[in-house]
């Protein structure tokens, strides 16, 4: 009888996927080690969770899988070791200069959807738009709308731009600094921009702080609402003699300072909008008349 060996980038399925969750279980419990290997299998074998049970025992050529284990064992993000991540059903991709979005952002599109819906607003301007996420998933849902996205990370925005091509989307992606550039005119400014306080660092979960990109992340601790005092300031310009909106992403414990904000920058109207874990999430700024 011959015996048949595998080469370590040759193996059955349950193989690999043993070897995996032995060595991540150690670090990322029993549950969030079966997710992540989930999602790496179904990246790079094209094996959704079903066939990933039905074809358990079937042999695979998984040729990164070392090299990437490796990666995880390190505790680089799945979605930085696949590439890619999925918002609001989008398939986004991603690159070291660009965050992996949140939940709390989804729940930004979706307000800021509504919003459109109750304005009939025409075109929306995102400000630090990293990987496109918010500028493409709006433009997904309402393809009637004009959307360009802005950031001051040229790689940012070429991962941007390669999104928008892998998904058909019409966004335009600009590199900009936010402190120096003219924007035009737009119904609505949407933005999350970089807001947790540098003191903040040593609670931030490690793999973060090792590999997600630190410049869309942090503010200094005596200018935690920076980059929302520039766009305020850019709103009021922007919508001096129309109507407009601001929308914001902000942090949980900002939201009193966020709505003093809106009244130091003559917003007529400003609300505070809670996500689904019941923390102050969201900021929304009206300029203009009414009617």
């Amino acid at each position: 009888m011959v015996q048949v060996v595998f080469s370590a980038e040759m193996k059955t399925l349950t193989s690999y996927k043993q070897n995996a969750l032995a060595l991540l279980s150690t670090i990322y419990g029993d549950r969030e080690s079966a997710n992540i290997v989930n999602y790496w299998i179904e990246a790079r074998l094209g094996l959704t969770r079903m066939d990933q049970v039905l074809r358990a025992e079937e042999v695979f050529f998984f040729e990164s899988f070392e090299s990437e284990l490796q990666a995880l064992k390190d505790r680089k993000p799945i979605q930085y070791v696949v590439g890619y991540t999925y918002f609001h059903g989008l398939k986004i991709g991603l690159n070291s200069s660009t965050l992996i979005p949140r939940p709390e952002t989804e729940e930004l599109v979706s307000e800021v959807v509504k919003l459109i819906d109750d304005t009939q607003a025409k075109s929306v301007i995102d400000l630090g738009t990293g990987s496109g996420c918010i500028a493409l998933a709006i433009k997904n849902i309402r393809p009637d709308i004009d959307v360009v996205g802005f950031d001051i990370n040229p790689d940012a925005i070429d991962q941007a731009r390669k999104n928008a091509d892998t998904l058909e989307l019409d966004v335009n992606f600009i590199v900009a600094d936010l402190f120096d550039y003219s924007f035009e005119s737009a119904d609505i400014i949407v933005s999350n921009p970089p807001y947790i306080p540098v003191s903040e660092c040593k609670d931030m979960e490690e793999h973060v702080m090792a590999y997600e990109p630190e410049g869309a992340l942090f503010v200094p601790d005596n200018k935690p609402l920076l980059f929302y005092d520039a766009i305020f300031a850019l709103g009021k310009k922007i919508f001096m003699n129309r109507r407009g909106w601001l929308a914001f992403e902000i942090h949980h414990l900002f939201g009193e300072e966020m709505k003093l904000l809106g009244v130091k920058h003559c917003a007529k109207e400003v609300k505070l909008i809670q996500d689904l874990q019941g923390k102050d999430r969201m900021l929304f700024a009206r300029y203009g008349r009414t009617d």
